[in-house]
C-alpha cells in the first residue's frame, strides 16, 4: 500500500506472518494468521507473541506508539497471502469494539488506496456492503482484484 512498514518473516504454509514491533515498549514479536473457516475463507487474526511464535493474544495492547506501522505491516501481508490464495476472501473483526472501530478508521483514510488494489466490504446489521467511508462496521471482508 506504499506505506512505511515492518520487515515481515511469512510462514511455509504462508498462512502466518511474523514481524516485530519497536518503540518505547521495547521490541514486541508480532503474529499475523490467516485462519481457514470455510472454502476459500479465511479470518485475519493478529496479536503479540505470547510466549512463542505459534500462539498469540489479540487482547492485548502494547502501546508501543507504532499503531499506524503496524497495521501498515498486517495489511502489507495481504499481498503475499492472495499471490498464493488467489480468490480468497478475509474477514477481519477487532478483538473489541474499540479495536474494531481502529480499524474502521484507518480503512477509511486509507480507502482510496485499498481500492487500487481489493475489494471491501463492510458489515451492516448481518450483511455485507461495498465499504463506504462514515458507516459503523461490525466487520470487514476483502479480496483482491483480479487484474
Amino acid at each position: 500500500m506504499g506505506k512505511e512498514k515492518y520487515t515481515v518473516e511469512a510462514g511455509e504454509d504462508l498462512l502466518t506472518y511474523t514481524f516485530y514491533s519497536d518503540g518505547p515498549k521495547g521490541r514486541i514479536l508480532k503474529i499475523v494468521l490467516y485462519q481457514l473457516v470455510s472454502k476459500d475463507l479465511y479470518n485475519l487474526a493478529f496479536g503479540d507473541a505470547n510466549g512463542n511464535q505459534h500462539e498469540f493474544d489479540d487482547f492485548v495492547r502494547s502501546d508501543n506508539g507504532d499503531t499506524e506501522l503496524v497495521l501498515a505491516t498486517v495489511a502489507s501481508t495481504l499481498y503475499n497471502f492472495f499471490e498464493h490464495y488467489n480468490g480468497a476472501l478475509v474477514v477481519a473483526k477487532g478483538s473489541t469494539h474499540s479495536r474494531t472501530r481502529l480499524y474502521r478508521r484507518y480503512l477509511n483514510t486509507f480507502l482510496d488506496t485499498i481500492n487500487k488494489d481489493f475489494i471491501l466490504y463492510g458489515e451492516l446489521e448481518g450483511k455485507f456492503e461495498r465499504f463506504k467511508k462514515g458507516l459503523n462496521y461490525q466487520s470487514f471482508l476483502i479480496t483482491k482484484i483480479e487484474k
